[in-house]
C-alpha cells in the first residue's frame, strides 16, 4: 500500500483497493488498476523498467501472498507447536484430539498417529478418564464427553463426584453418586458399551442385562429422591448409610460376557473408533502390501486418481438408481479412518457376494471430489481380502537395460537395512536375455511391508515379483 501511494500516487482508498486485489485475489480488479499504476509512476519520475517492475512483483504475489503481521504470528504457532510435539508429545497430542471430538474423521486420524509415536491410547474409564482426553499414569486416557449420548454435564458430574468420593466400585456406586438427571439410561449404556465401567469388575454383557438395567436406574432414582427428601436408610448409623446393606438388596452381576469382535463393535459403536485393537491391526503390514493408499489419504489424492486402499465393512447401505440399477454405498474403515465408497452396478454385480459387514476387502477406485465437502472413491474393482503366507523368500526383478547406473549399489544398501532371513533373488533382463542373481547370505532380509515399500520406491511397483 505505501508503495501504491507514494511511487503511484494512490489515495489511501485505492491502495486499499489494490490491496484488496492482492490478498483477495481478485484478477480482474488487479488488471484495473494496472494502467493507473503505471501512469501514477510516470507521474513521479519513476523510471517505466523499475514501475513494470513493480507490478509484476505484485501480479506474483496475487497468486499467494501472506503480509508480514499474519506470516510472523503463523510462524511462531508452527514453531510453538512443533516444540510442544517434539518436547511434550502425549500432552500435545492429548489435546490435539480433543481439539477435535466434535470431527469424526480426525480422531481416528490423530490417535493411529500417537500409535505410530509409540503412545499409548486406551478407552474411557470412569475411575481415570477426564472429561478431555487427558494424561494419566504416562498414556493417554479417552475423554469422557468423547462418548456417544454423554455430554458435558454427565462427564462433569462424573469427574465431580469421583473428586469427592473416589472411585467407583461397581455400577450402583455409580449410580448412586451421580445425578440421575444428567445420567440417563442412554448414557449409562453408552458408558457400559464403551468400556467405561470394565474397571469395576463386571463384565460389560452382565451389566447391560435388562434386570442389572432396570435395577441400577432404579436405585439411583431412589437415592436421589432420598437425599431430596432428607431422608436416610434404617441402616443408617448416624453418619451416614451403610453401603454393605445397600448391597445385599442389589441382584447379583452376572458374569457372562461377550466375544472379542463383539466387544470391539460395542467399543467402535459408542466412540466412533476401535481403541483397544483394531480389528485389522493383526493384518496391517499384509493389507499395506496390497493397497498403495491408506484411507485418511484418500481425500488428499488430487480428483480423478486411481488408488487401491484396504478396510473393514463397517456400513452398507443399498439404493436403487432412477433406472432401476441397484448401487451401495460402503463405509470402508482401517486404523487411519473410514470413507465412503460407491459401488455402482457394473461392479456390484461381481463383487455383490463380498458385500457385507464386518468383511475386509481391497478396493481399487476413483477419488471423487465433485461434492462439495466431500470425499468419495468410486471402486473399479472389488476383491477379498486375504492374509499372504510368510515369504521364505524375496524375489524382485530389474530391466538392466534401463536401469541407471548404481542401481544395484543402492539396492544392496537398502537390503542391509533390514536383516533378517530371507534371502533375496534378483532377475535381470538384459539385451543377452534374463539372468538371476542370488545376492549372498549377508544380504538376506526381513521381507516387512516397511522394506517392500521402499524397493518400489527405488526400483518402481512392478519389481516385487
Amino acid at each position: 500500500m505505501q508503495i501504491a501511494k507514494e511511487l503511484a500516487g494512490f489515495s489511501p482508498a485505492k491502495a486499499e483497493t489494490l490491496r484488496k486485489a492482492i490478498g483477495k485475489k481478485i484478477h480482474a480488479l488487479m488488471a484495473s488498476l494496472k494502467d493507473e499504476f503505471l501512469e501514477g509512476c510516470a507521474a513521479n519520475d519513476v523510471a517505466p523498467a523499475v514501475a513494470q517492475q513493480l507490478w509484476k512483483d505484485m501480479e506474483s504475489s496475487q497468486d499467494y501472498s501472506f503480509n508480514k503481521a499474519h506470516a510472523a504470528c503463523y510462524a511462531l504457532i508452527a514453531y510453538r507447536t512443533a516444540w510442544l510435539r517434539a518436547n511434550h508429545p502425549k500432552e500435545y497430542m492429548a489435546a490435539l484430539i480433543s481439539s477435535v471430538m466434535n470431527t469424526k474423521d480426525r480422531v481416528p486420524f490423530y490417535v493411529n498417529a500417537c500409535r505410530e509415536m509409540g503412545i499409548e491410547v486406551l478407552p474411557p474409564d470412569v475411575n481415570s478418564s477426564q472429561e478431555d482426553f487427558a494424561i494419566v499414569d504416562g498414556v493417554i486416557h479417552f475423554g469422557l464427553n468423547a462418548v456417544k449420548n454423554v455430554g458435558g454435564s454427565t462427564a462433569q458430574a462424573i469427574v465431580r463426584a469421583r473428586g469427592e468420593g473416589g472411585r467407583f466400585e461397581s455400577i450402583w456406586d455409580l449410580v448412586e453418586r451421580v445425578d440421575p438427571q444428567v445420567l440417563n439410561r442412554r448414557g449409562l449404556e453408552s458408558l457400559i458399551r464403551s468400556g467405561a465401567l470394565d474397571s469395576t469388575g463386571a463384565t460389560r454383557l452382565g451389566m447391560l442385562s435388562e434386570q442389572i438395567l432396570e435395577s441400577a436406574l432404579a436405585h439411583g432414582q431412589r437415592q436421589a429422591a432420598d437425599r431430596l427428601a432428607g431422608q436416610v436408610s434404617i441402616f443408617d448409623d448416624g453418619l451416614g448409610e451403610s453401603q454393605a446393606a445397600v448391597e445385599r438388596h442389589h441382584p447379583p452381576l452376572p458374569t457372562a460376557e461377550f466375544d472379542e469382535r463383539e466387544l470391539l463393535r460395542l467399543e467402535k459403536e459408542t466412540l466412533g473408533i476401535y481403541v483397544s485393537e483394531h480389528p485389522l491391526e493383526r493384518v496391517r503390514g499384509d493389507l499395506r502390501r496390497k493397497t498403495d493408499c491408506s484411507v485418511s489419504d484418500v481425500e488428499r489424492r488430487r480428483d480423478g486418481d486411481v488408488v487401491t486402499v484396504g478396510g473393514i465393512v463397517s456400513g452398507l447401505k443399498q439404493v436403487t438408481t432412477k433406472r432401476g440399477d441397484p448401487m451401495v454405498f460402503v463405509t470402508l474403515d482401517d486404523p487411519t479412518g473410514s470413507t465412503e465408497v460407491v459401488v455402482f452396478n457394473s461392479t456390484y454385480q461381481a463383487a455383490r457376494e463380498l458385500l457385507e459387514p464386518d468383511r475386509i476387502l481391497v478396493v481399487k477406485g476413483r477419488v471423487d471430489h465433485k461434492q462439495a465437502g466431500e470425499t468419495k472413491l468410486v471402486a473399479l474393482e472389488v476383491s477379498a481380502f486375504d492374509v499372504a503366507q510368510p515369504r521364505r523368500e524375496v524375489r524382485l526383478r530389474i530391466d538392466a537395460r534401463q536401469a541407471p547406473a548404481g542401481l544395484i549399489r543402492e539396492l544392496t544398501t537398502l537390503v542391509r537395512d533390514f536383516p533378517g532371513e530371507a534371502p533375496v533373488f534378483v532377475s535381470l533382463e538384459t539385451s543377452l536375455g534374463e539372468r538371476t542373481l542370488a545376492l549372498g547370505p549377508e544380504y538376506r532380509v526381513t521381507p516387512d511391508s516397511d522394506f517392500f515399500a521402499e524397493v518400489r520406491a527405488l526400483l518402481g511397483e512392478t519389481a516385487v515379483c
